[in-house]
């Protein structure tokens, strides 16, 4: 079984970020309760969605991907969810390969399943890429679109 998720220092790098944030957004919330200088206003305004948008984005999105025995498991723990899908509700799949500079590659994966709900995702967002795409190109190769 091939278990995928987001790489451990991604996330420590993303928890660090938003210890800074709420330390420093307490900070000015304290300056202004003291009276408050027009750069509060200003950071308070920027860090706050900023923030918002890294705990959607990282955290509430983190997903927990396992391909084997000829089904997908994608599990958000965060959230509670939990989906389960056979080889067969694929409708499709593709790799996406884009060069991005000097000798640098960017992969995406993306699946399509019957329900119309997409997973993608970057070979640097998750763990085990590589291998799950040798394991759709195994089992489902005839629902690869080019």
């Amino acid at each position: 079984m091939i278990v995928s998720k987001p790489p451990t220092n991604t996330i420590i790098s993303f928890t660090i970020f938003l210890v800074i944030t709420l330390v420093v957004l307490i900070m000015n919330f304290m300056a202004l309760m003291r009276g408050a200088f027009w750069y509060t206003y200003v950071i308070i305004a920027l860090l706050v969605p900023i923030a918002i948008l890294v705990i959607i984005k990282i955290f509430l999105r983190y997903k927990i991907i396992r391909m084997g025995n000829n089904q997908i498991e994608l599990h958000f723990p965060v959230l509670g969810k939990k989906h389960h899908y056979s080889l067969k509700d694929i409708t499709s799949w593709t790799e996406n390969v884009v060069k991005t500079g000097r000798n640098s590659v960017y992969k995406e994966l993306e699946i399509r399943f019957e329900d119309n709900k997409k997973l993608s995702f970057g070979h640097k967002e998750q763990t085990g890429y590589d291998r799950m795409v040798s394991y759709l190109t195994q089992k489902a190769n005839k629902k690869k679109s080019r």
